[in-house]
């Protein structure tokens, strides 16, 4: 159920239903269409699951693998099958008794090259087009000259035009003409048509044939239209130069002449290379364009239209407009009504001008209680604001599981290690700060200009506050991002009291730290922020203005601390990378059993139907991968031995000290560990190898980009990453030192990655929440970041694997293939499924553990008026346990949970379990496996 602007839970509508008992994310791409997702629905029907969660499926850029560049909000991708496709899915769903989330993305759609309608139009008529309100551009922007500013070329724009890169073409329909270059499409205005339609009246000699006075009576009325364009309404103006385009196309339909002279007449336009003067009509037509061509370079500190986060292919939408809304949302609506969709999630809801505003429109169009989730991060400590939705998409609940099981005191042994042997001796905060500080000269310059021009703006028109400098404007601003420790506040009018508080802390850590003799200018913004610029001025600032401001500066916050922070930050410190994901905190060592009970009570009373993701198509490895290098925290020593080890070992194969440097050996030694294939752990595997090697390799790549230290995506290095790739290469060859050093390393690791990993699985299906799966994940998952992870699923294997009649023993002996962990999840599953109140309303209380391992433990009951569960996890299991078996009941022996009597039914392995006067022993619960759910037997 949804919560309403109180927090308070909403009351159901004939829209709303019950809460997904269990997601499974599917990826559609053109290689996995909506008929490929209907094969395999009697498989997720068998696993147990609810609801089919749904990456984008409106009409995308061509060939896109995830959706999220979405070019037309009014039709269903083609390439996933299109309405008809939808449709079948829809209806197998429900035959299957299934229910659909959808992941929608109402902050920004996918421009450049050909495909965006509403992009080309804006392109083509600037302020005048019907779709300019649909993007966030700011056509006031200093040195844009009104124009809209299009980075798309590979050279600068000068290089690009006299190298014929730039070539005016006739439209293949319509009777426009474009500037094409390679795949992007730049329409130009009809009104400097006649600039080209001249030149094609002269090539023509018969002045009296009917083609020739219709081309000509077409030129004179857009010559006379680009001479007073003022003379009609914008809405009148685009209609009539439409006609005029139709009957151009006409022309050129019924006159093969006319049409072979336009394209002589291009050919003179687009110039000839080797001769500067022959591109001067082509720069002239250009000229009189609403946007400006420009080098993709230009994006970084001249650009005006917002983006999602610093790609320039992706445009900032501007939801917020009530046209706009219903524009983008009108088919997702119309599905939703026809019972074709029964809960959405909000991409990237942290970019929107108001979040807030946003969820509480969608609520009010599909009515209170319909299963809406957003794509939120949360920083330490905040709280989920309440919007009408029932929570965000689990990436706080990610870190609060993975934290849990870590050795805390194992976790800051690992990182003086870490430090010691790489050098770095900056903190975490430091570090973090100075990558937003990169992040916003660098990625965000153009937005940061944008926001001190702004901030210019209300300051230099009141005379107490004129004297405040760019300079120290654009100083101060930075210095207040770089300290705030959420991604953004969600101020509109009055601040919230949360608010107040984020931006009065942040401004005086700023202040704390400066180096400037002057603070008041930080008190001036934190003042406009606030809504109190009045006291800082002699009058109030004008509305206009001030929200613009405020609009902005929480715009921006956002994507420079998810770049900084996710994507960079993220890939340069790495004590350890399995505390490095999506809304953590590897500076926190993990999560204290304490601290994890409370965040699940709280959990369970605020936002009882939020999604629980502990892989998802943007987490940075794969979940069992992370679960693997968690298990180093219970052997820091070895594991400082290891890394010791691998310095000297990784000089022998890759000599060059400088490439990779230290710190990046030591990310490539961990990220090989936690993805080491189950297949080459106990033998060799030419085959697997190559493929590893070659998955490893393209990771690295990408890692050493985004971190953007020694090479980066606007600026290779080559010569560093080939020796990133090929110390990868060296290391992992058949019967080499590497392998005979860390293979017995690798294999312990997976062994306690496995009990880390079935932990993780049963306290993600028995937490407060709604348990997702990515897909194929009910094996083992050991992805790299993507694209990897979105590697092709064998569903075929998953179904035989779950239709096979294999005892828990059988598949705990045969753990590397991963069924026991998919046999833990239908068990989970089919239980939540007995007893849905139980799970989706039940109480959480945590459980006494006594005996000299308890630490080692962690445990909790679900209970509900009729029915409990009793669920107990092993967080560690020590150094001192070889792990040479896995059946380790025996190791808890002495420890028990004293409160617990009576008879219990282990749901995953069907074993009896009593329980004395003395409580129940831990020894007996595990027997079978190094988790328990027991239900009253």
């Amino acid at each position: 159920m949804a919560r309403n602007p109180t927090g308070e839970a909403g009351e159901a509508t004939a829209l709303a239903a019950p809460p997904p008992r269990a997601t499974y994310r599917l990826q559609f791409h053109a290689g996995f269409t909506f008929d490929d997702a209907v094969a395999i629905l009697p498989y997720l029907v068998r696993l147990g699951i609810s609801h089919v969660y749904a990456s984008p499926v409106q009409t995308a850029r061509p060939g896109s693998t995830h959706g999220y560049d979405i070019v037309d909000h009014t039709r269903i991708n083609p390439e996933l099958g299109g309405e008809e496709g939808f449709m079948r899915l829809s209806d197998a769903l429900k035959q299957q008794g299934l229910g659909l989330i959808l992941d929608i993305v109402p902050n920004h759609m996918g421009i450049g090259g050909a495909d965006n309608a509403w992009w080309l139009s804006v392109i083509e008529w600037g302020q005048l087009s019907p779709h300019a309100i649909a993007f966030d551009i700011d056509w006031e922007r200093l040195g844009a000259n009104g124009k809209l500013v299009l980075p798309f070329l590979g050279k600068r724009y000068g290089d690009a035009l006299e190298g014929g890169e730039l070539a005016l073409k006739r439209d293949e329909s319509g009777g426009g003409f474009s500037i094409w270059h390679f795949e992007h499409r730049f329409p130009i205005s009809p009104l400097s048509y006649p600039i080209l339609l001249d030149r094609v009246l002269v090539l023509v000699a018969d002045h009296e044939r009917p083609d020739y006075r219709e081309l000509l009576a077409i030129s004179s009325r857009m010559r006379a239209l680009s001479e007073n364009p003022g003379g009609a309404s914008p809405d009148g103006l685009v209609a009539e130069c439409e006609a005029l385009k139709q009957r151009l196309e006409q022309v050129f339909t019924e006159s093969p002449e006319l049409a072979e002279a336009t394209e002589r007449a291009l050919d003179l336009v687009n110039g000839a290379r080797g001769i500067r003067e022959s591109f001067d009509t082509l720069h002239r037509i250009l000229e009189m364009q609403s946007y400006r061509l420009a080098n993709w370079r230009v994006a970084a500190s001249d650009i005006n239209y917002r983006r999602f986060f610093d790609i320039n292919t992706l445009a900032g939408v501007r939801v917020e407009e009530p046209a706009v809304f219903e524009r983008t949302h009108a088919l997702i609506l119309d599905l939703v009504r026809a019972d074709r969709i029964q809960g959405l999630r909000i991409d990237h809801v942290d970019g929107l001008a108001d979040p807030a505003g946003y969820v509480q429109a969608l609520q009010a169009q599909l009515g209170p209680g319909f299963y809406i989730l957003v794509e939120k991060i949360l920083g330490h400590g905040e709280t989920l604001r309440p919007w009408p939705m029932s929570g965000t998409t689990g990436y706080e609940v990610l870190n609060l599981i993975d934290g849990v099981l870590v050795d805390r005191a194992g976790a800051v042994a690992i990182e003086e290690s870490y430090r010691e042997i790489t050098g770095q001796q900056d903190s975490f905060e430091e570090l973090l700060r100075r990558a937003k500080r990169e992040t916003l000269h660098a990625s965000f310059a153009s937005e940061l200009e944008v926001l001190v021009s702004d901030l210019a703006r209300l300051a230099h028109g009141d005379r107490r506050s004129r004297d405040y400098t760019i300079h120290a404007m654009r100083q101060v601003l930075t210095e207040i991002i770089e300290r705030l420790p959420v991604y953004r506040s969600y101020i509109t009018t009055e601040p919230s009291p949360e608010d107040r508080t984020l931006i009065e802390e942040t401004v005086a850590a700023a202040i704390a730290d400066t180096p400037m003799p002057d603070t008041s200018l930080h008190r001036f913004v934190a003042a406009l922020l606030l809504g109190e610029g009045g006291e800082a001025m002699t009058a109030p600032p004008p509305a206009e203005h001030l929200a613009r401001f405020r609009r902005r500066f929480q715009q921006l916050s956002g994507p420079v601390t998810a770049k900084s922070l996710e994507d960079t930050l993220f890939y340069r410190f790495g004590p350890l990378l399995a505390l490095n994901e999506v809304g953590g905190e590897p500076s926190h060592h993990g999560v204290s059993v304490a601290d994890f009970h409370e965040a699940n009570a709280v959990r369970r009373r605020s936002w009882p139907h939020a999604m629980i993701a502990t892989a998802t198509h943007d987490t940075k490895r794969g979940e069992d991968g992370r679960a693997r290098l968690l298990t180093l925290t219970e052997m820091p020593q070895r594991w400082a031995e290891a890394s010791r080890r691998w310095r000297s070992l990784s000089l022998e194969l890759a000599p060059d000290r400088i490439k990779p440097d230290a710190n990046d050996r030591q990310l490539i030694l961990q990220q090989m560990l936690a993805s080491w294939p189950v297949e080459l752990l106990d033998r060799d595997d030419a085959e697997a190898l190559d493929a590893f090697r070659q998955r490893m390799q393209g990771w690295v790549e990408k890692a050493l980009r985004e971190a953007k230290r020694r090479t980066s995506w606007i600026n290779p290095q080559e010569p560093y990453e080939q020796a990133a790739k090929d110390l990868i290469a060296a290391a992992l060859t058949e019967g080499n030192a590497f392998f005979d050093s860390y293979r017995p390393l690798a294999q312990e690791m997976a062994r306690r990655g496995l009990v880390r990993g079935l932990s993780r699985t049963v306290l993600k299906l028995t937490l407060p929440g709604v348990p997702d799966l990515f897909q194929g994940t009910e094996f083992w998952d050991l992805s790299l970041v993507d694209p990897d992870n979105r590697r092709p699923v064998d569903y075929a294997a998953r179904a035989r694997a779950l239709a096979a009649e294999t005892d828990v023993a059988a598949l705990l002996d045969g753990w590397e293939d991963g069924r026991i962990k998919q046999r833990l999840i239908a068990a989970l599953l089919a239980d939540r499924a007995a007893a849905p109140r139980l799970y989706a309303e039940g109480d959480y209380r945590p459980l006494m553990v006594q005996g000299a391992r308890a630490a080692g433990l962690v445990g909790f009951s679900r209970n509900d008026r009729t029915d409990m569960r009793l669920v107990l996890v092993t967080r560690m299991v020590g150094s001192e346990l070889p792990l040479q078996s896995l059946q380790i009941g025996p190791h808890w022996r002495g420890a028990t949970l004293p409160d617990v009597t009576g008879e219990w039914e282990d749901i995953l392995t069907g074993a009896r379990i009593g329980g004395g006067e003395g409580g129940l022993e831990v020894s007996e619960a595990f027997a079978g496996l190094p988790v328990a759910v027991l239900r009253k037997g």
